[in-house]
């Protein structure tokens, strides 16, 4: 069965949501539902994008700089590997994501070759 990468985007430059203890329930929810039906691989929120760091490497060394490397005022925030026997079923998880998170979800196979 093909995996899919849903990825959650969030503006860094907007306010934290007054309800984001229920949107995090609601998350959490929908990652019980994804287990009970054997939808859930993985899944997993990232620190700030403030923490993050690019390494850029070639034969002649390594550079690495703070800062995440598109920059810009979204950012991915977290994501789910979920198994979908297709994209429709994958896009379904995705418009669940969606609404618990009140924000858009990616959705992509991931490439096994």
């Amino acid at each position: 069965m093909p995996h899919y990468h849903l990825a959650m985007y969030y503006d860094t430059a907007g306010p934290v949501p007054d309800d984001l203890p229920q949107i995090m329930a609601e998350v959490e929810t929908l990652n019980e539902e994804m287990r009970d039906n054997g939808a859930w691989v993985t899944a997993g929120g990232f620190a700030p994008a403030t923490e993050a760091r690019v390494v850029a490497a070639d034969a002649e060394g390594a550079e690495t700089t703070p800062g995440t490397y598109l920059d810009g005022h979204e950012q991915q925030g977290g994501f789910w590997v979920i198994d979908a026997t297709n994209m429709g079923d994958a896009i379904v998880w995705a418009e669940r994501a969606s609404r618990a998170l009140r924000l858009p979800v990616e959705v992509r196979e991931l490439r096994e070759d």
